[in-house]
């Protein structure tokens, strides 16, 4: 390790990361998650589970029996409970600061974001209270796994003439977005550059405008929606992202580049009710998390200022790639104990 720390004590067993990998990592996952609204719950998984090794260490102490704030636990089940609550930690932060980013670039949903994080609110605590204290290491890496190939399949479906037929009004506005983009950058007027206009609210949907397109979307789907995703993120530890983003982008037929805001906005209601819950069910933060928080800060600064720069087929293709690796190395590893290299 460049620099070792401490990052949990359970009973007698001494937790330790490396620091300096810890806060590089996080600038890469903060910059994931704010440039394109999902994959930054996976990259903090992966990043605590692989990168850092907790979860090798889970596995590790699996039926060793601790005594935490006055109960005895297993530490292999409570240290992946506690890699469970760490995501949600550093995805809450992502996500935050990416909420943040997109209001100030006029380019949030915030009605549609609001409505899938009140549902994932109540899923996440489902989540957390009928999953804390029963998964070991290697069910929660099984499970990773097969949501990690979902984004995948979720990221080549983008590049497909079927997702830009299903998503051509959304595709229209993009289009013009990116035109707009390279217009003012020319002339030095970037700031100058216009986000979503005509807002018009209502207990039962938002209506807005977008580089000449009109979109109009209910609110009750997407809280129905943002249960499922609430429920799903706390028992993997994920932020969920890869399921909003699909969500507002193909059924709702938004465009992308007003997709992640209100995506990213759904994650961190979602996160924070997952926090709450761990923390009352009784799982500590491990201190050392405060060096992601910073890496993730610097990362999703960055993230909305690079976007609009970017061809998003490409990075479809990139992160798909990642996620198929990631995705059957996990499940290969937490259902049948075969390690693939680097997973």
């Amino acid at each position: 390790m460049i620099f070792p720390v401490d990052w949990l004590q359970v009973g007698d067993q001494k937790v330790q990361i490396d620091a300096v990998v810890y806060f590089l990592w996080s600038i890469w996952n903060g910059w994931i998650m704010a440039t394109v609204g999902a994959f930054g719950g996976i990259m903090a998984g992966f990043g605590h589970i692989s990168v850092l090794g907790l979860g090798a260490k889970a596995s590790s102490l699996k039926g060793i029996k601790a005594t935490v704030n006055g109960k005895e636990v297993d530490s292999g089940k409570y240290l992946s409970d506690n890699i469970r609550l760490s995501n949600s930690l550093i995805t809450s932060v992502n996500s935050t600061m990416g909420t943040i980013q997109w209001f100030l670039n006029k380019r949030l949903i915030w009605t549609a974001g609001l409505a899938m994080g009140i549902g994932s609110v109540l899923g996440a605590q489902a989540g957390v209270w009928l999953t804390g204290g029963k998964l070991n290491m290697s069910s929660v890496i099984g499970i990773f796994g097969c949501l990690t190939l979902l984004v995948s399949i979720f990221m080549f479906y983008q590049v497909t003439p079927f997702a830009a037929k299903a998503k051509s009004k959304g595709k229209d506005a993009a289009k013009r977005f990116q035109e707009e983009v390279k217009k003012l950058k020319a002339e030095g007027r970037l700031n100058e550059l216009k986000g979503i206009e005509n807002l018009k609210l209502s207990l039962a949907a938002v209506e807005f405008d977008f580089f000449g397109e009109h979109f109009k979307v209910k609110n009750f789907g997407p809280f129905l929606f943002g249960i499922i995703v609430g429920f799903v993120s706390a028992v993997a530890g994920v932020g969920g992202g890869f399921l909003y983003v699909p969500f507002l982008s193909i059924v709702l037929g938004l465009p992308f580049y007003i997709v992640p805001g209100a995506s990213v906005m759904a994650v961190t209601l979602g996160m924070l009710s997952t926090i709450v819950g761990w923390l009352v069910f009784g799982i500590k933060i491990a201190p050392p998390i405060l060096i992601g928080m910073a890496g993730i800060l610097i990362g999703a600064y960055i993230g909305p200022k690079t976007q609009k720069y970017l061809p998003m087929n490409f990075l479809y293709i990139l992160f798909g790639v990642l996620a198929i690796y990631v995705g059957v190395g996990y499940i290969m590893k937490g259902f049948f104990a075969i390690a693939l290299p680097g997973v």
